[in-house]
């Protein structure tokens, strides 16, 4: 019984153990199974991904041929357009510039000195100036020399004048002998005798003064090319667009009364007085006092009384004195005669570089200081210059930008110089065009 007993239980754990291996032999086979199916999804993931890659770079060849089967047509039909040998080359994605453009690139200039004026203008005019103020718009900083040089015209006038009326009035004493003496003191012709140097050497100090009405000219060049802005543009500017009171330009008025040419005439005038006077010196008293001396020396010869001899020897020696005093009137009479020639023709003749002679442009000078100016405007365009850049694809009309600017520096003065305002703007615009376009483009872009 006990033997039974062992022997089933021996086999319940045999047959144990044989459903454990048999669990464990089909768990195994699963697992195989799984993992052949796992490896055999990847590698069909894998040719999943090399089969599209595949067929991108199947489109992108497709697409690529296309592209230049449109190129080879497009470049046999520019072929066909051009004369026979011309070489068609396509853009290589640069950008140029050529030394050719300069005139828009000009106008862009002009139009960004437009907005410096206006900006300028404003600016003046929170400066607090009265409406009874007076404005003259200068060429330079240099208005002092100006003045300085028609000073020295009025002052050769002066000179010329004191000395024709001085020796005109000693020519004068010797027609009328009962005033020879007072004539004869130093203020006539002593004073001669210091003048007539003294005004040669006036004639040397007289230049060419400078002619203010040549304003704010500039120069520049935009890619080579020489370019001039106008004064006049500038001028008109800042005339008009200055409303607060009136503004002068230099010799743009009327003039119809001169003192220093009502002076000028009157010394023309003194000098054929004196130029008379020579004449009537020479013909109505040197040559007839000189056959007189001639005359009494050869009766003095024959003369044998000696009281006699004594009074035609005493005639003979105020006779000669007279005559001295006479041929020297002459003399220098003809030295002032010759030195206001050549005054007058340094005033009247323009120096070398030159519009105006002296006299015109101390004239113009003497106006100005007429019209009661209160402040002087300086404004001077500092640099200025412009550039233009075209760009440019395969097949397009292409597309130009005009660059210009301008850098403008301004003072304002009282007549004393009392700095007022003072500032230099700088002010930049374009103008964009493309080629082929009927659009006319627009100037103030910023």
């Amino acid at each position: 019984m006990s033997e039974t007993t062992d022997n089933n239980e021996k086999s319940e754990a045999l047959k144990q153990i044989e459903e454990q291996a048999a669990i464990l032999a089909q768990q195994q086979a699963i697992a195989e199974s799984q993992k052949a199916i796992a490896e055999a999804n990847e590698k069909s993931e894998a040719i999943k991904q090399i089969e599209e890659q595949a067929a991108i770079l199947a489109q992108q060849q497709a697409i690529a041929e296309s592209e230049k089967a449109i190129a080879e047509a497009n470049k046999a039909k520019l072929a066909a357009t051009l004369p026979a040998g011309s070489p068609a080359t396509p853009p290589e994605g640069s950008i140029t510039t050529d030394d050719k453009f300069g005139y828009l690139a000009e106008l862009v200039a002009y139009d960004t000195l437009t907005r410096q004026v206006r900006e300028m203008v404003t600016q003046l005019e929170k400066t607090g100036l009265s409406p009874n103020s007076k404005i003259l718009l200068v060429e330079d900083l240099n208005m002092a020399t100006a003045d300085v040089q028609l000073l020295q015209v009025k002052h050769q006038l002066a000179a010329l004048d004191k000395g024709l009326t001085a020796q005109i009035r000693a020519n004068e004493a010797h027609f009328q002998p009962s005033k020879a003496a007072d004539a004869l003191q130093p203020k006539g012709i002593a004073e001669m005798a210091a003048l007539t140097p003294a005004l040669a050497a006036t004639t040397a100090v007289v230049g060419s003064v400078a002619n203010i009405a040549n304003m704010f000219r500039v120069d520049y060049t935009v890619k080579g090319k020489e370019i001039k802005l106008s004064d006049k543009a500038l001028r008109a500017l800042v005339a008009g667009k200055w409303k607060k009171c009136p503004v002068y330009l230099p010799n743009f008025y009327r003039i119809t009364a001169s003192e220093l040419l009502k002076t000028f005439a009157a010394l023309d005038e003194k000098r054929w007085s004196l130029q008379a006077q020579v004449q009537r010196l020479r013909q109505q008293l040197i040559a007839p006092n000189k056959q007189r001396i001639a005359a009494l020396k050869t009766e003095l010869k024959a003369e044998s009384s000696a009281p006699l001899k004594a009074i035609k020897q005493a005639e003979i020696d105020t006779l000669e004195t007279t005559q001295k005093e006479m041929e020297a009137a002459a003399v220098r009479s003809e030295s002032l005669i010759t030195v206001y020639d050549a005054s007058s023709k340094a005033l009247l003749t323009a120096a070398a570089g030159q519009t105006a002679s002296p006299l015109v442009t101390a004239i113009l000078r003497e106006k100005i200081t007429t019209l009661g100016i209160t402040h002087l405007l300086y404004a001077t365009v500092v640099s200025s210059g412009g550039e233009a850049i075209t760009s440019k694809r395969w097949f397009t009309s292409g597309h130009t930008a005009y660059l210009g600017g301008s850098v403008v520096s301004y003072i304002l003065a009282t007549v004393e110089g009392d700095i007022v305002a003072a500032d230099t703007l700088v002010t930049a615009g374009r103008l964009e065009y493309k080629m082929g376009s009927k659009d006319v483009p627009t100037f103030g872009s910023e």
